[in-house]
Parts: C-alpha cells; sequence; structure tokens
C-alpha cells in the first residue's frame, strides 16, 4: 500500500473528523527512529499492524496479525497457537467502529472464516466465546453501513457467524443455545433475502433434531428447508439438505426412502459448481466431506459394506488439520463395524477416534462413544473391548 492508501483505510476504520490521518504522519512514523521521524505510540504501531497485515513487534512491539495475511500464506489457513481475535485486540469493538464500509466487512468476513477453521483443527471449545464476541459486535454496529449493499452484507455476515455458533453449540451439546443461534441466522438472512443461508440454517436445527434421534421433527424441518432452497439456491446447499433427510430416514427405520434421498443427494452433488458454494458450506464442495457424510447416512440407514467403502474414502481424504471430522468418520466405521460384528475392527477405529477427540475436546464425539460402548456389551468379555473401555471411560 501507498502511505496515502494506508491513511484512507486508516480513516475508514478509525475516523477522527477533527484530525484524519494523512499520508505526511504515515510518513513521519516510518522514518522514525530517523531525525525527521516521529515516534509512534503502542496503539498507533497496533493499528499500523493490522493494516499491514503483520506483527507489531516487527514494527516495534505489541500485537500480531499476521494470522490475517491471505495473500503472504501458502495455505488457505496457518495460524499460530493463539486464537486470532480483533475483537481481544480491542480494534472491532462496536464503540471503536462508527462506519462500516465494505473494508470493514470483508474483515468481518475473514475473522468468521478463520474461527471455522480453528474450529475444525482444535475445536469448539477453542474458539466459541471469541465467536459470541464477533457475532455480538456485528449486530451491535449494524446500523452503521454506509450503503444497502454493504448493510446486506453485513447481514449476512453476521448470519454466518451465527450458524457457525450454532455448531459450535452442537458440538458442546449446548442444543437449546444451538438452536437459538440457528434462528438467529435464519432472521439474518431473511433480512438479507439470502434463500440459500436461510435454508441451510433450517437445516442446522434439523441437525439438532438429528443429534437427539428424532427423524420425525428433522424431517419436517428439512422438508421446509427443501422447499425453500428449491428457488435459485446453490447445488451444495440442496445436496446437503438431501443427505440430512436420509439420516432422517434412517432413524425412522425407513431405509427406502432414505436410499432414494441419499441417492438424490448424489445426483445433486454431480452438478456441485466449487465456484459458487457459500463460504459457509464451501467444506462440502469437496469429494472427502461429501463420502464422509454419505458413509454416515449409510450406517443410520443398515447398510454397513457400503458405508465402510465410502468412510474409508472419506479418511484418504480428509486433510489431517481436519480433526474433528476425522474424530467422527472413525466413530461412523466403527459404528458400521459393529453392525457387521467385526469387533476388533469396531474397537481399533474407536480407539484412534477417542484420541482424536481428546485432542478437540468434542463433547458430541465423546458421547458417541459412550454410545458405542453401549453396543459393543454383547462382546464385553473380549480383549479389545475391554481395552476401549478403559481408554474411554478411565482415561
Amino acid at each position: 500500500m501507498t502511505q496515502s492508501e494506508v491513511a484512507q483505510r486508516w480513516n475508514e476504520l478509525w475516523p477522527e473528523s477533527d484530525a484524519p490521518k494523512t499520508a505526511k504522519q504515515i510518513s513521519y512514523w516510518e522514518i522514525w527512529p530517523g531525525s525527521a521521524g516521529r515516534a509512534p505510540s503502542l496503539d498507533t504501531l497496533n493499528k499500523l499492524a493490522y493494516l499491514y497485515r503483520c506483527s507489531a513487534g516487527e514494527l516495534l512491539d505489541g500485537e500480531d496479525y499476521s494470522h490475517l495475511d491471505t495473500v503472504g500464506q501458502a495455505t488457505s489457513f496457518a495460524i499460530g497457537d493463539r486464537p486470532p481475535s480483533l475483537v481481544t485486540a480491542g480494534l472491532t469493538r462496536s464503540g471503536q467502529i462508527t462506519r462500516i464500509t465494505d473494508a470493514v466487512i470483508e474483515d468481518f468476513e475473514l475473522l468468521t472464516d478463520t474461527y471455522r477453521h480453528l474450529d475444525y483443527r482444535e475445536g469448539a471449545s477453542r474458539v466459541s466465546a471469541q465467536v459470541a464476541t464477533h457475532l455480538r459486535t456485528m449486530l451491535e454496529v449494524s446500523n452503521r453501513t454506509t450503503t444497502s449493499l454493504a448493510h446486506r452484507r453485513l447481514l449476512r455476515a453476521a448470519g454466518d457467524a451465527a450458524q457457525l455458533a450454532g455448531w459450535l453449540a452442537i458440538d458442546a451439546q449446548s442444543y437449546g443455545q444451538a438452536e437459538g443461534y440457528s434462528r438467529l441466522a435464519i432472521s439474518l438472512a431473511e433480512k438479507a433475502n439470502d434463500r440459500a443461508l436461510h435454508a441451510y440454517s433450517l437445516g442446522v436445527i434439523g441437525y439438532i433434531h438429528l443429534h437427539a434421534r428424532n427423524g420425525r421433527a428433522a424431517l419436517d424441518v428439512l422438508d421446509t428447508a427443501q422447499e425453500l432452497a428449491g428457488r435459485g439456491v446453490p447445488a451444495a446447499v440442496r445436496s446437503w439438505l438431501r443427505e440430512a433427510a436420509g439420516e432422517a430416514y434412517g432413524f425412522l427405520g425407513q431405509p427406502r426412502p432414505g436410499l432414494a434421498a441419499l441417492a438424490e443427494a448424489e445426483r445433486v452433488f454431480d452438478c456441485v459448481d466449487a465456484t459458487s458454494v457459500p463460504v459457509w458450506l464451501g467444506f462440502y464442495s469437496a469429494g472427502c466431506h461429501a463420502a464422509r457424510l454419505k458413509g454416515r447416512c449409510l450406517t443410520r440407514l443398515r447398510q454397513p459394506k457400503d458405508a465402510v467403502r465410502a468412510l474409508y474414502e472419506a479418511l484418504a481424504l480428509l486433510p489431517a488439520t481436519f480433526v474433528r471430522e476425522r474424530s467422527g468418520t472413525l466413530i461412523d466405521l466403527a459404528v458400521a463395524y459393529v453392525q457387521m460384528r467385526q469387533v476388533e475392527h469396531a474397537c481399533d477405529a474407536a480407539s484412534q477416534a477417542d484420541t482424536l477427540a481428546r485432542r478437540t475436546g468434542s463433547e458430541r464425539n465423546r458421547k458417541r462413544l459412550r454410545e458405542l460402548l453401549a453396543d459393543l456389551m454383547p462382546w464385553a468379555t473380549a480383549d479389545c473391548v475391554q481395552n476401549l473401555y478403559r481408554q474411554v471411560l478411565l482415561n
């Protein structure tokens, strides 16, 4: 950026009508400690670090924003151990932002996506509090947008954060809270006239019912979502909803309509264009996640041989950074092996799943493992089952 561009961006984020920043002031800071320069304060250094997407320590000393440098990163997501948060740095507290421009909204969107990827890698407990604060900030400044288009974009960004907060609550088994966040996402999507996000957020509520093994309640919500998704909504959303419907039929003991729903999900998935998939469903455009969800659906429909094939495909394709998803996929594989009465294979998959579930602190996956132990009761005297009991319940 030129010094003029730095000054313009500074004034957009931290406007001071009586003393706006100029290129000359940026120059003074940059040439310091030269004789013609002026020493920047720590607050100035931190704000410059945010603008430059670097560590304030590289300028002098302060806070690190290098995790936001998506251009300079070799991969789409590479951050350190500390959760990134503009909120904790004090730069996006609602009282400090008086004008919401597209550039500010872009930063909000980037932060949401960063939290999303950190959740994949390290679990919901790592980011739940930050996402809630991030969402609250966007809601508090939603009346400060500069154009109607920016307002709609901000509502969509807040809706994305709300549905993410819903998933984080699901992983913590806080299902009432999850539904509250999902209904907030629906409301924001309606205001933004975003049918895709509206349908998807309804689908999240459907998944809450699936976690309660209530197939009928799930289908009622998913059917409504599917009707809404029939009007120009991306194929990824429609495919994801049909896969969830297949799981619901499994809980109802209706394999025929369940397999039909799964077949339709696969047919629609073939039409998915990765460039049109919304960021909040970006994972579904990858073959690893389609295989993972297909395998889980097949276990619900008690088709274990086909499920095992799909789940091994998913494990071969899933990136190592998707720790919680790998754990869930291994649990599904263990369930399929129990259905096939292959107990040693089931215990091996479950043991690997438990190790990963502990890494992310996933209460949902830990609960699923305890439920799996109940399914293994007929083989309780087998050494592999005994070892799994000790690993899951005693360690």
